[in-house]
């Protein structure tokens, strides 16, 4: 009976991080074995394999912008195990080919569930074969950055001040980094310096930007992907005093993490906006916005152990045993580490007229 070939992409890991920004990160490595498995003496014409790294941006003209669309190459990187001639002679059994490259710090990270832009990363393998159809293999491989933090963004954010003569407040967040599933408090304390002020509504929103870029042309859109609204907060004869919790959302669909390259940016907003009536007749509104980072798990944050030798095994699916004892060593992480500059909260106001 004939048997198809077995021709398969075995990675050591296909979520790959990047530890640090863009501009002092030492990158990581992408390492592994193309694994070609055959039944009887086979003739191959050449064997290669292509890691490549594809930016797309497409978005649809109207009055002002007309339609756009650009692919580019962010990064390639090409692999000949076998040069192209009119055949080679390979035996029956398995026949493994190692790979590895080096991945620049700078490589933007892979961006899905954008609307009108995408970042992706992948290994294609081309078995040629004589007489015969082609073998193909492909392997999508994920790339995510995890941003050193100092002691300050594990620290609550705090902000005081005096809004309009009307209300002194303070407002805290937990903290200014997060991830996907976490809940977000947000520490609400508003003492009103009139007696005739009272709350009407208030809204809280976790807001999620996103910039494209071609060339000198940009397109920008902002959703809001988690919200908590009430009109009520916790009076305690002085002041209102409340904990307000919003939920980020688990899914990467649902909720992007936050990038900043030249071709697709993400940010996050946490806003805040109060409505207050006065007089029982003219509302206005209090509005603050924290910028907040999220990214990945911390578990997922963690620098890999450094070892000059450390042994990796594959486990190849659908082959019957595995590939034992193959000695990668690290790079190292010695130049990574940074500060995130602070952040500032932006308030501002204007009355809204009751008709």
């Amino acid at each position: 009976m004939f048997n198809t070939p077995s021709f398969q992409i075995i990675v050591e890991r296909d979520n790959i991080i990047m530890h640090g920004a863009p501009q002092e990160s030492a990158g990581n490595v992408l390492r592994g074995k193309l694994v070609l498995e055959l039944s009887e003496v086979t003739k191959i014409k050449s064997i290669k394999l292509t890691f490549q790294g594809k930016s797309k941006v497409v978005w649809h003209g109207d009055s002002l912008s007309p339609f756009q669309s650009e692919e580019k190459i962010v990064f390639q990187h090409e692999w000949v195990f076998l040069e192209p001639k009119k055949y080679h002679i390979l035996e029956s059994g398995k026949h493994y080919y190692d790979f590895e490259v080096i991945l620049p710090g700078s490589l933007p990270e892979t961006v899905e569930g954008c609307e009108q832009g995408s970042i992706e990363y992948k290994l294609k393998a081309v078995a040629e074969r004589h007489l015969a159809l082609n073998l193909n293999a492909r392997q999508k491989i994920t790339l995510q950055r995890c941003t050193l933090l100092n002691l300050e963004d594990a620290l609550d954010t705090v902000v005081s001040n005096l809004w309009t003569d009307k209300v002194i407040y303070d407002l805290s967040v937990d903290s200014k980094t997060f991830t996907l599933d976490d809940e977000i408090s947000f520490s609400i304390d508003l003492t009103p310096l009139n007696e005739s002020i009272r709350i009407h509504e208030y809204v809280t929103s976790l807001s999620e930007s996103v910039s494209y870029n071609i060339g000198t042309k940009k397109r920008a859109s902002t959703r809001a992907v988690s919200t908590v609204k009430g009109n009520k907060l916790n009076w305690n004869g002085e002041r209102w005093s409340d904990l307000i919790k919003i939920r980020i959302p688990k899914t990467k669909n649902a909720c992007l993490y936050d990038t900043d390259n030249s071709i697709i940016q993400i940010s996050h907003q946490l806003r805040l906006s109060i409505v207050f009536m006065v007089y029982e007749s003219r509302l206005v509104e209090l509005r603050a916005t924290l910028p907040i980072i999220i990214t990945l798990k911390k578990d997922d944050m963690e620098l890999p152990a450094y070892r000059e030798h450390d042994p990796y095994t594959f486990h190849l699916h659908g082959i019957s045993d595995h590939i034992e004892n193959i000695d990668f060593p690290l790079p190292s992480y010695n130049s990574i580490i940074t500060d995130v500059p602070p952040y500032k909260m932006e308030l501002t106001s204007y009355p809204i007229h009751v008709i």
